[in-house]
C-alpha cells in the first residue's frame, strides 16, 4: 500500500521545524509580589541580549534566539543565593508571557 506524497511530504516536514527565536513584545504576565521587583532588570537584560532586526528590517524587532535566552536564564546566577529562586521564577514567567506558554519545556 503507497501513501500519499502529500501526506509524506507533511509528516517529513513537521519533524524539521526548529525553534529559531522570537521577537519581543509588549505582553502581560503574573508573578507573586516578591518576584516583581525582579522584572525591570530581567526586561532590561532581554533588550541588550536581544539582537535588532535579527531576520532582516522587513521583519524587524528585537528578536532573541536560542542563545540569549539560555543567556538570560543565566542571569539568576548573579544574585545572591537568597534571591536567585525569585529571579529564575521572574525570568520564566517573562518568557512564558512572551510566548504564551511556548517555551515551558526546555530548549
Amino acid at each position: 500500500m503507497r501513501s500519499d506524497p502529500e501526506e509524506t511530504f507533511f509528516t517529513k516536514s513537521e519533524s524539521d521545524v526548529v525553534f529559531l527565536g522570537f521577537a519581543l513584545s509588549e505582553c502581560t504576565l503574573e508573578i507573586d509580589s516578591q518576584s516583581i521587583k525582579y522584572l525591570r532588570a530581567v526586561h532590561r537584560t532581554a533588550l541588550e541580549l536581544a539582537i535588532a532586526n535579527r531576520f532582516g528590517s522587513e521583519i524587524g524587532g528585537f528578536w532573541l534566539t536560542t542563545d540569549q535566552i539560555a543567556q538570560l536564564r543565566s542571569l539568576s546566577e548573579y544574585y545572591p543565593v537568597s534571591e536567585a529562586p525569585h529571579v529564575v521564577q521572574t525570568i520564566e514567567a517573562y518568557l512564558d508571557a512572551q510566548l504564551n506558554g511556548l517555551l515551558r519545556k526546555e530548549i
